[in-house]
């Protein structure tokens, strides 16, 4: 559901995030839920601001029950430092905003609140994003930095996977305040949230890797020059396998080698992604290599 627009860009919130509200408020927590709310979008916006200003397209905000989404059209995930700037956004405004306010209550202008929600709110958004698991800002963070060495792909199946892992975790978290005869069930909406968004995010990683060549071809367009790699593969290995080698920002050559390494050809990376293409993604390298 549509409640606005933030600098050009379109603010929706979930109908079960907005029941939430209503309960809160209902149960006279409407200060409290206010101030989380502030510290969310705040959050978001840092968001925004950062791709913006790196001349990303974002389409929309979505506020969740469990935090927020930032839906940028371009494929941000392909620049590793964007990615990184980006996701490092909003766990930076909320650091900045909870020093502000700690300055700001040491200067006597706020007063001193062991229980206050504002410094809770920003810490614990602040600690949680920068966990290395997707969704959160953090498994970004991990992704940009493992993807330069193995590749979009696993990189993001390894970030999933911490997802899962956390979810997992909170999950156990619930099932142990139960036996401790507290039934809180956030722990495991929470649990369910990460695991429906790393699994949503490990199957767009094939959608990303083949989205990378199209990101390639525009750096050359614009900047003109692209660094290289090359990987040496064997003629029987399928192009499945050696398009997973392939990381962002690296234009790719490939050497294929018989078993005495006897070099057969070469390769580029557009040919390994047209063959995919053509013949699927099971035809070994070598047949492909014939078959020019």
């Amino acid at each position: 559901m549509k409640i606005g627009s933030l600098f050009g860009v379109d603010v929706n919130i979930s109908i079960t995030l907005v029941v939430l509200i209503v309960i809160a408020i209902f149960l006279g927590r409407g200060t409290e839920i206010a101030t989380i709310f502030f510290v969310f979008m705040a959050h978001e916006t840092a968001h925004v601001l950062v791709a913006k200003a790196l001349k990303m397209n974002v389409a929309e905000i979505e506020l969740l029950p469990f935090g927020g989404a930032v839906r940028i059209e371009s494929v941000f995930e392909l620049n590793p430092i964007n990615e990184i700037c980006i996701a490092l956004a909003g766990p930076g405004i909320n650091i900045v905003l909870l020093l502000g306010y700690s300055a700001l209550q040491n200067l006597g202008i706020v007063s001193p609140n062991n229980n206050d929600t504002f410094a809770r709110a920003n810490l614990m958004l602040a600690l949680f994003n920068l966990l290395p698991a997707l969704p959160l800002d953090g498994g970004r963070v991990l992704r940009a930095i493992l993807a330069r060495d193995i590749g979009m792909k696993k990189a993001t199946t390894v970030a999933a996977y911490g997802g899962l892992i956390l979810s997992l975790f909170m999950a156990m978290t619930g099932l142990y305040a139960i036996y401790m005869k507290v039934f809180n069930p956030n722990f495991f909406l929470l649990s369910g949230f990460l695991a429906y968004s790393a699994l949503k995010e490990k199957r767009t990683a094939s959608y990303i890797a083949v989205r990378d060549i199209t990101f390639k071809r525009d750096i050359i367009s614009k900047e003109g020059a692209l660094v290289t790699r090359e990987l040496v593969v064997l003629y029987d290995m399928p192009l499945k396998d050696i398009i997973k080698k392939f990381v962002p920002h690296r234009y790719h050559f490939i050497k294929v080698v018989d078993h005495s390494l006897r070099i057969w050809g070469y390769l580029d990376e557009t040919e390994i992604v047209n063959g995919i293409m053509d013949y699927g993604a099971n035809i070994q390298v070598g047949r492909l290599l014939r078959g020019r």
